[in-house]
């Protein structure tokens, strides 16, 4: 098996899609899938498998996943040598929430910058969980601590959450905003509704930067992080309460970047933002 073969390989289990894969390797689909099938066909098991439309490693090629991902950078660090006769650029991606991103990564990122003249960093904001197995992310700053995973898990913070009501909703008129369906069980949402019954809910979203707009028009009622509310405590126009609920913040890091100086960095400057905050 040739480095090419495994380039095919990674970028199918990053995409999730020979589509996709194809577009990132700048080749034709059917050359993606050609590759694929020949590469099975040698190694005599399946790499990937179709469920709901997404083509998903097998246990087999889930085993070969860090040493690959170890590959890449090692390809990586050679062609910027090579290209550039210097030390190579560091790329690494970080996926975290847009109001993290916004209140605290980007108002400090010119200090890490600075720190790591080789490093270049990806940020991607979602609302969505990502799926570290499948590498859609280097690092991730995560609400609570993950279950399990292959990854490493730093605790860099805690995040407090307040109750903004606009004094003018009151009653059953009152309109609520909440998280989807999928996160009604985190402890934020389960003590919004000890107060406010789920039938009161007219807005859904996991977009904490809209909960804020949301409330900052007087629609209704939200939960928000303490950081993206500070400056409504003195409003009149609304009542704050300050909530039991607390959700850890968590780094996650994939396993091979362990002992990786760059990532203890990272790390290290994002647990200082929330030790300030």
């Amino acid at each position: 098996m040739n480095w090419d073969d495994l380039r095919v390989i990674a970028a199918v289990n990053k995409t999730g899609s020979y589509t996709r894969a194809a577009r990132l390797l700048e080749v034709e689909e059917t050359t993606v899938a050609r590759r694929v099938t020949r590469i099975e066909s040698t190694l005599g098991i399946p790499l990937f498998e179709a469920k709901d439309g997404v083509r998903q490693p097998t246990e087999s090629c889930q085993a070969i996943l860090t040493d690959l991902a170890a590959m890449e950078q090692a390809a990586d660090h050679i062609s910027a040598q090579l290209q550039h006769q210097q030390m190579p650029r560091r790329n690494l991606r970080l996926s975290t929430i847009e109001a993290i991103a916004d209140h605290f990564l980007a108002p400090a990122l010119g200090e890490l910058l600075e720190s790591q003249p080789d490093l270049t960093l990806l940020i991607e904001t979602t609302d969505q969980v990502v799926d570290m197995s499948r590498w859609e992310a280097d690092l991730a700053i995560r609400l609570g601590r993950p279950k399990h995973g292959t990854f490493t898990m730093r605790k860099i913070g805690e995040i407090r959450f307040m109750l903004v009501i606009p004094r003018h909703a009151k009653g059953e008129e009152v309109t609520v905003a909440a998280y989807p369906d999928q996160f009604l069980e985190t402890p934020e949402m389960c003590e919004l509704f000890a107060i406010y019954p789920p039938r009161l809910v007219r807005m859904k979203t996991s977009n904490l930067c809209l909960f804020r707009r949301f409330v900052e028009c007087e629609t209704g009622v939200a939960v928000l992080p303490d950081f993206l509310c500070r400056d409504l405590m003195d409003d009149p126009r609304f009542e704050i309460r300050e909530m039991e609920a607390r959700r850890e913040l968590w780094l996650l890091a994939q396993a091979h970047l362990r002992d990786d100086p760059v990532t203890r960095r990272i790390g290290d400057w994002c647990a200082a933002l929330f030790n300030r905050a």
